[in-house]
């Protein structure tokens, strides 16, 4: 449930946007389940890994939390 990826996110922002600094994360089951140079990579990720379920894709050291939330079956 997407519930549980944001509030991941939000409990861990400050320490994942320091380990993982300009770089976009894979949110899944309230856990970091991949982190790319890309959104289109942690995507296509997402999309090969959990096809019909949400995940949350965030881009790390950003100030301004803006949630990309995603459901690959949808998207397609």
């Amino acid at each position: 449930m997407m519930q549980d990826e944001l509030k991941f996110y939000s409990r861990n922002r400050s320490r994942l946007n320091k380990t993982y600094c300009d770089e976009h994360i894979l949110i899944h089951g309230g856990q970091v389940v991949g982190h790319f140079k890309s959104p289109k990579a942690a995507y296509k990720a997402a999309c090969k890994n959990f096809p019909n379920e949400d995940v949350l894709i965030q881009e790390c050291g950003q100030k301004v939390f803006q949630p990309c939330v995603y459901n690959p079956m949808v998207a397609l």
